[in-house]
């Protein structure tokens, strides 16, 4: 029987119904677990409010410290550059975010030239990294529900971007489409332009192929538009293009919903509304400027205007108001709010940072600007850095925002005052010059859950926070008395001699291993505080080994209330990649996590130079950066061969209730058998080998389950581990059809019939 593969998964179903450009993903607070909670929660919910989509979970009062970085050169380039096609072609740095993952391309200067580029995903958390080994031109502005379309030069992809795997490979529609790619979860859309009879066709692509082609209305003659500068999106409903002209078309079935005379700035709403900028053509001049929203049901209104400027970040009470010129409007009924003579807030390029119940802040030509969100008076301004970027300008943590700062380093201001906070260089950005500059690049800035995330054209970094959870912008902390500024009147965390205590809350699976959300003390009043480079955390249950790994504390300290508090003490998740674990969640019992009884978590603080960092005691039931192990460690005399085979029968012993309620008597597809002794694929299979095979296989493709042979009518061979993915066909062929179309051969995934009543005859059927 011969050692099975894994391969990508399938493309994943959709579970949000706006895709947001470039934006952070929320985090809702979970507040209340028990009675004692709750009756906490409803103590301090006139400030304790759940925070806005795109902004940071977690809180920067000092400077942060360089938890990963990841630099171009790394990565096989010289340079980052955007992935936007518009954008890439002038090299341009830029990137593209859902809050987990930051996608841009690596290469040379400019994407149009040569076939060089790369594209590359970090996974904001960690700093692990990516390569797409194909060559791509362009990609969508969003990423929904982990995976980005992307147009090769024959091809369109659809990858998975939190492995970077391809989940389907779709031969472009024609040579005629342009290099521009939109995407909304179920399908990939392109575009091309016929100057002959003056329509633009979009595309409709699925993973199974073109699904339909439809051909916009003639624009005017005498139409002045220009390709040069442009934008196509799409979202749930909406596919807009706008360069040449301004057009939006349904995208289930590709109608006209909108063509006319426009510019290349396309605006999001939070409801799924697209903003266009539309005109009338009149002797070759464009006149009659306005700004139309196109709603998600295809109908449309105007607003007079020439630009239009959408808020990121917003608060509830802001939505659906957006600045129109200089003027602030609420689109709802076409209101005039008031108006703002500083013309920086209108000009190409500029973007608004956010927008809540206290002020709109903009980033203009080069600086930010916060207006009062009453009156549009100027509350400050301060410098930043000046050029045009179409993504990443500022991120916010409800306190203060966060932006690039005119020397190339980033810089921390007060949101309700405008002051300085504090300042990062541009050397620990690792921003360093480029070849034929003297001076550091641009920083984008992007909110990742809590961590702070910089990309330069030399390096991409994460920074993780050094206060506790984020507040919604426009309200105050919590007994700051202030504008939040986040250390006046905080206590502070001493190291504490004994280790603090991990209980473990919930155990999950992911692909970048096993997940482990902990609740954390210390043990000590005074708190304490992890900072050490090598911090072993090794998690047991009962007798047998759950992980064990380096957790890396060095460049993200975490500080730890004491348990004498008596609340919930902080959170806390871990993950410990493939090498590091040897347990599944579905052989760990949920009763026991959630009682916390039956775990034992020890932690060894390890070695530690240097001075302990300062660090402010975390408010109750906040969350610590998270943390991913750096390598393995096991606890002096372990049994790691006692320990895999443990774990391989409690495995199969969990799996064998599911196999007989779902597979027994059913064809599935067998993607691995091994013994310990078995001589395969270069190496001596021994129970953690196979082990990590399993786990491997488990961590890809989600549900595939463990079998051993000697339990099993339908093997010939005692003391083999058997894995199958979980899916059953109805017949054999059905079941090799699927491993062929999964990219296996046949040595690696075959027909198996699986039963405890059936013989080894005609129990198994390959495939050439």
């Amino acid at each position: 029987m011969p050692p099975g593969y894994w391969t990508a998964p399938p493309l994943p179903h959709r579970a949000s119904r706006t895709p947001w450009i470039l934006g952070g993903i929320a985090i809702i607070l979970v507040i209340a677990l028990a009675a004692l909670s709750l009756v906490w929660w409803m103590q301090r919910s006139s400030t304790d409010q759940q925070l806005l989509d795109g902004q940071l979970t977690g809180s920067y009062p000092t400077t942060p410290g360089v938890a990963w970085m990841v630099s171009a050169n790394s990565v096989g380039g010289n340079q980052f550059v955007s992935a936007l096609p518009s954008e890439g072609r002038y090299g341009t740095l830029g990137a593209i975010s859902d809050g987990q993952t930051i996608v841009t391309l690596v290469g040379d200067q400019f994407t149009s030239v040569g076939a060089s580029h790369r594209l590359v995903g970090t996974d904001a958390q960690t700093g692990e990294t990516w390569i797409l080994d194909r060559v791509v031109r362009g990609c969508s502005d969003t990423i929904v529900d982990h995976s980005i379309a992307c147009r090769g030069d024959t091809d369109i992809y659809f990858v998975d971007t939190r492995t970077g795997d391809p989940m389907a490979t779709v031969p472009l529609p024609n040579s005629q489409v342009g290099y521009e790619i939109a995407y909304n979860g179920s399908a990939a859309y392109l575009h091309s332009y016929s100057p002959a009879d003056r329509t633009r066709t979009i595309y409709k692509v699925t993973p199974d192929g073109l699904e339909w082609q439809r051909s916009t209305s003639p624009l005017p003659e005498g139409f002045p538009g220009s390709g040069d500068a442009s934008q196509f999106t799409a979202t749930d409903d909406l596919v807009a293009g706008s360069s040449t002209n301004a057009v939006v078309v349904s995208a289930d079935d590709g109608s006209e919903i909108l063509n006319s005379a426009g510019s290349s700035r396309i605006g999001r709403l939070h409801d799924g509304s697209l903003t266009l900028l539309t005109g009338e053509v009149s002797n070759g001049v464009v006149t009659d400027n306005a700004v139309t929203v196109v709603r998600p049901n295809g109908t449309t209104s105007d607003v007079p205007g020439g630009s239009a400027v959408i808020p990121e970040v917003v608060s509830a009470g802001q939505q659906n108001r957006i600045l129109v010129d200089e003027s602030y409007t609420d689109l709802t009924n076409g209101q005039t709010l008031w108006t703002t003579d500083n013309p920086d807030v209108s000009q190409f390029g500029a973007q608004a940072v956010l927008a809540d119940d206290r002020e709109v802040v903009v980033y203009g030509r080069d600086s930010l600007i916060a207006l009062s969100t009453d009156t549009g008076t100027e509350l400050w301004q301060t410098p930043t850095w000046t050029g045009y970027r179409s993504s990443g300008v500022a991120v916010t943590d409800g306190e203060r925002v966060i932006v690039g700062s005119s020397e190339g380093g980033l810089s921390a201001v007060d949101l309700a005052t405008g002051s300085s906070v504090w300042s990062q260089s541009a050397s620990a950005l690792g921003n360093v010059p480029t070849a034929g500059n003297s001076k550091p690049g641009p920083v984008l800035t992007f909110a990742a859950g809590d961590r702070l995330v910089t990309v330069t054209q030399t390096t991409i970094t994460g920074f993780a926070p050094t206060g506790g959870t984020a507040i919604v912008p426009g309200s105050v902390r919590s007994g700051s008395g202030g504008s939040g500024g986040g250390t006046g009147g905080d206590e502070y965390v001493t190291p504490c001699g004994s280790p603090p205590i991990f209980t473990p809350q919930t155990f999950r699976t992911s692909s970048g291993g096993l997940g482990v959300t902990m609740k954390v003390t210390a043990k000590c009043p005074g708190g304490d505080v992890l900072y050490g480079p090598q911090t072993r955390i090794t998690i047991t249950d009962g007798n047998n080994l759950v992980a064990s790994g380096t957790f890396d504390f060095s460049r993200a300290p975490v500080a730890i209330p004491s348990e004498d508090g008596g609340g919930p003490g902080l959170t806390m998740e871990l993950t410990y990649p493939p090498g590091t674990f040897f347990r599944l969640p579905d052989t760990l019992s949920e009763q026991a996590t959630s009682s916390g009884n039956r775990f034992l978590v020890e932690c060894e603080k390890g070695s530690s130079t240097g001075v302990p960092p300062e660090l402010a005691v975390p408010d109750e039931g906040a969350s610590a950066p998270s943390a991913a192990a750096t390598g393995t460690s096991l606890p002096a005399g372990t049994d790691v061969a006692a320990t895999s085979v443990d774990a391989l029968r409690l495995q199969a012993d969990s799996d064998r209730a599911f196999i007989l309620a779902n597979l027994n008597n059913h064809w599935v597809a067998q993607l691995s058998s091994k013994r310990p002794g078995l001589v395969a694929d270069g190496k001596t299979w021994d129970n953690q080998a196979i082990l990590d095979e399993f786990l491997a296989l488990r961590l890809r493709f989600k549900d595939v389950r463990l079998l051993y042979s000697d339990e099993w009518s339908v093997f010939s061979y005692k003391g083999w581990w058997v894995t199958v993915a979980a899916a059953t066909f109805p017949g054999p062929d059905a079941a090799n059809n699927w491993c062929r179309a999964q990219g296996f051969d046949r040595d690696h995934c075959f027909a198996k019939l699986v039963s405890t009543t059936a013989g080894p005859d005609g129990s198994t059927k390959y495939w050439s």
